[in-house]
């Protein structure tokens, strides 16, 4: 495929604000992540076949945190002793009573906002070169909130940022993967110095939990782009999937049952040739409320129903993954896409890992916001992450142009071409997770 002047251009100012941006400071520093949860749907997750963990048994667990999590990786700290954390900001101190693994997690805070965290030095290094992170975290305010983690590798003019946002109606404890928001220098990732927990806000008070610090060896030695589509617009299929097709890739498409055949969106047919492309169709339960606001059994029956209506369809394969309505959850929601699905995607405005571990949450990242995506889209493939670009209707005047679309897949493509990037789609990465 030719590339043009202007491509080249845009790969250059990408690479060049990812330099200056990725490099953000745990306090102090604006996030290069826009805060805007994306009007369309967020996306999902993989199931959780265990690994050989050194994780805390499941009966030392207080009742606070019964959930079904996954015991992939192993631990790196559970934070059973905090005598070797110290603390930026705020106070960091023992929480006994609402611990999501063992009898004992952390609690972060700060009544006066601004900025509160703690961090872990490792005077012989932590080799962090063939693993990633993933931690579990109950955010209670600010809300919406980030939490962030910073990787020192071997100082602060090396070191890699993980951001995570997490939306104002999560309510209890979830485990986020922590993937590479950003980037400074050159970070040698078999000589970690330092790991540092931050949550920032403009003033509002900052009170979190952390807990179950983990890491997961890297199965491969390629980046995932996973390629999203919301809210069922006709401009998927007449532009999105006609371009993909040309490039000989995949995608995932969220089926909402109230829109499709309807004017301006997708049809039935449409649909069916899409998963015949090797498209995933999955569910979207999305009525105009998010689920949240919701009751236990309202979110039941709709995600049920939805599932059941891709059954019905033919989209056997997709119906294993749901998107969450307006990037928008709770514990109650969480809980059932574990139940009904085997991954939920969401916005968490960051990448994942490979396959993802917190898999009723997988983080989607904004496709409308170029920039961010690209940035997203690059360190998936430097340090075999997981970028799932979300993106909602197509095509001139609407969220994202054609133009700036075929610029995301140029970078793909480039990517893959180096052997570092690989397209999947939900099913691929649930293949390797069982694999």
């Amino acid at each position: 495929m030719k590339r043009n002047t202007n491509r080249r251009m845009f790969l250059t100012a990408a690479a060049s604000s990812a330099a200056m941006l990725a490099g953000c400071g745990a306090l102090g520093d604006a996030d290069p992540q826009t805060d805007d949860t994306p009007t369309g749907d967020g996306t999902a997750t993989p199931t959780s076949t265990p690994e050989n963990g050194t994780g805390t048994p499941e009966e030392t667990g207080t009742p606070t945190q019964e959930f079904n999590y996954t015991d992939r990786g192993t631990v790196l700290d559970d934070f059973e002793d905090l005598e070797y954390w110290g603390t930026i900001q705020g106070d960091v101190s023992a929480e006994t009573e609402d611990v999501f693994r063992g009898s004992q997690s952390v609690r972060i805070q700060n009544p006066s906002g601004g900025g509160a965290g703690m961090y872990k030095a490792y005077p012989d290094g932590l080799d962090l070169t063939k693993n990633n992170l993933s931690i579990a975290v109950k955010m209670e305010k600010p809300s919406p909130g980030k939490l962030a983690m910073e990787v020192i590798a071997p100082a602060r003019s090396d070191h890699l940022v993980c951001r995570r946002y997490i939306p104002d109606a999560m309510d209890g404890w979830m485990r986020v993967d922590l993937g590479y928001t950003g980037l400074r220098g050159d970070p040698m990732m078999e000589s970690v110095q330092e790991l540092r927990i931050v949550v920032l806000s403009d003033g509002e008070p900052i009170n979190f939990v952390v807990d179950d610090l983990r890491k997961h060896p890297k199965p491969t030695d390629k980046g995932r782009v996973v390629l999203s589509f919301s809210d069922s617009h006709a401009s998927q299929y007449d532009v999105a999937f006609q371009e993909l097709k040309k490039r000989d890739m995949s995608a995932m498409v969220a089926a909402v049952p109230d829109q499709i055949n309807s004017d301006g969106a997708l049809t039935t047919g449409q649909l069916r040739e899409m998963q015949d492309a090797d498209w995933d169709v999955i569910s979207s339960p999305h009525v105009g409320t998010p689920l949240p606001e919701m009751s236990e059994d309202e979110q039941r029956r709709l995600i049920k129903q939805t599932k059941e209506y891709l059954r019905l369809k033919g989209f056997r394969e997709g119906m294993q993954f749901v998107a969450l309505p307006y990037g928008s959850f709770d514990r109650t929601t969480l809980d059932l896409v574990d139940e009904f699905h085997e991954y939920g995607f969401a916005y968490g405005a960051c990448p994942n890992i490979v396959p993802p571990v917190g898999k009723e949450a997988v983080s989607t990242v904004s496709g409308a916001d170029l920039n961010g995506a690209a940035r997203m889209i690059n360190l998936a493939a430097k340090y075999n992450q997981l970028t799932v670009v979300n993106f909602a209707d197509i095509g001139k005047d609407q969220d994202v142009d054609e133009e700036h679309f075929n610029h995301l897949l140029d970078i793909i493509e480039d990517w893959q071409r180096q052997g570092k990037l690989e397209v999947a789609t939900p099913s691929d990465l649930l293949k390797l997770q069982q694999s």
